[in-house]
């Protein structure tokens, strides 16, 4: 069975930054930075960049636009120039942990985990309850292979934010990673009652309960993110399977077409639907998907073909 990938639950510390200054009347600089943070709400990023480099221009010390254009950088995906934005607020104002999760999280993105955990451990060591810190923490281990020190980093989370619901799904897809279906399930089960609106969590859990050999409760699970997200065709291919499992090859022969229909080259699927054609007696069709399959690349398929047909 396939699980869903990692949930993307790297989040921006999207609040900006602003001084707490109560002057009676703002300094030019104030005003950029203002204008720029309500652009940004707007979503007219660039306008709000332009803003902020005016204010970095009037007074370079001050950390209020780099970190502003640190952030609006981010949202434009320029990773890199919101890592050099966020380390010159940490060189201004080293104590403040927003930064370094930020900082942290564009690492992330730029896929150097090591530098990210770095900056979220200097996060936390500033602000002991921050979970977003925790958790995304937790993810770069996950992308790390390094599913253990992400359990305790997801639990580490949820012990500051009991509701946490996406460190229960992540710490989730740890466990079952580490073949620990029993603990994944019980995850996902805490995920499913605090948000059942998420296919992904029902798909996730479906799958670990068909690892255990539980086919008939991971179809309920399947269907359900079918019901959640009929386009989800990784729930659709393990209910496919499930069933292939549990001998129904009409219900598999059924959920493989859909697939195909969706994604007409993919071989898992035609090589698996032809299994189930092959069971149902239908030779011509189980043959001419393994032919389909084989030439996809699928050894498998290449294997029936020998084996059941001339």
């Amino acid at each position: 069975m396939k699980t869903q990938p990692l949930k993307a639950i790297l989040l921006l510390s999207i609040i900006l930054f602003t001084c707490c200054s109560l002057q009676a009347q703002k300094s030019p600089q104030k005003e950029l930075i203002d204008a720029g943070i309500l652009k940004a709400r707007m979503g007219d990023f660039k306008a709000a960049i332009m803003d902020f480099d005016q204010a970095v221009a009037l007074d370079s010390n001050e950390a209020e636009p780099y970190y502003n254009r640190g952030i609006v950088r981010s949202e434009l995906q320029d990773y890199s120039g919101a890592i050099n934005d966020f380390s010159r607020v940490i060189r201004l104002k080293p104590s403040y942990p927003e930064p370094w999760f930020n900082r942290g999280l564009a690492k992330d993105y730029l896929k150097d985990h090591r530098g990210a955990i770095r900056d979220y451990d200097r996060a936390i060591s500033l602000k002991a309850d921050y979970y977003d810190a925790y958790h995304n923490s937790g993810l770069a281990k996950f992308d790390l292979g390094e599913f253990r020190e992400a359990i305790n980093d997801f639990t580490r989370a949820i012990v500051c934010k009991p509701d946490f619901t996406e460190a229960f799904y992540n710490r989730g897809l740890s466990r079952f990673n580490l073949q620990d279906l029993t603990g994944a399930i019980s995850d996902f089960d805490e995920a499913i009652r605090l948000d059942p609106s998420q296919f992904d969590y029902f798909s996730s859990r479906g799958a670990a309960k068909a690892a255990g050999g539980a086919y008939t409760e991971a179809i309920g699970d399947f269907r359900i993110a079918l019901t959640l997200n009929p386009a989800d065709l990784n729930s659709r291919m393990n209910l496919a399977l499930a069933y292939l499992y549990l001998k129904q090859y009409e219900d598999a022969e059924a959920e493989y077409s859909l697939v195909i229909e969706a994604n007409p080259p993919d071989a898992e699927a035609l090589a698996n639907r032809g299994v189930a054609r092959h069971y149902l007696d239908d030779k011509t069709g189980a043959c001419d998907d393994w032919r389909l399959a084989s030439e996809l690349g699928s050894d498998k398929a290449g294997n029936y073909l020998l084996k059941y047909c001339e």
